[in-house]
């Protein structure tokens, strides 16, 4: 059995299909992280952070960047700067998953769940209502 920190459900989604599926895959990775470390594969679930998942971010953030850009939402520039925040603290974590660290490792997959899941859940609500008109 896999175990997971998240199950992406119906409430998280956004009503996007392309960004609900890339929002799902993001989860996924830190689900396949978390699954990793807890039988014990800690090489692979630090491979996948640091490197999977941290290319995957970028790539999400440019497409959802485009889409914003794209639907004309007034809130862009904002949104960018949250993402380059983030993408700042996540650089800052790939020391501490480095050092082998399993308290560190586990510390920076939690904080990197929580962003993601708060973002999707408040953050990126807001461009899917101006999308959906609400």
């Amino acid at each position: 059995m896999t175990m997971k920190m998240f199950d992406f459900d119906a409430e998280f989604r956004l009503g996007i299909p392309v960004v609900d599926e890339e929002h799902s895959v993001l989860v996924d990775l830190l689900n396949d992280c978390y699954s990793l470390i807890a039988e014990g594969k800690k090489d692979e679930a630090r491979q996948i952070f640091n490197e999977t998942l941290s290319n995957y971010v970028d790539e999400h953030f440019l497409h959802e960047e485009l889409f914003m850009a794209e639907i004309g939402y007034p809130q862009l520039e904002e949104h960018r700067q949250i993402h380059a925040n983030f993408k700042a603290s996540f650089l800052q974590l790939k020391p501490l998953i480095e050092s082998y660290d399993d308290k560190a490792f586990r510390n920076a997959l939690n904080d990197t769940f929580t962003w993601i899941i708060g973002h999707i859940g408040r953050t990126d609500r807001k461009y899917a209502a101006y999308y959906q008109g609400d």
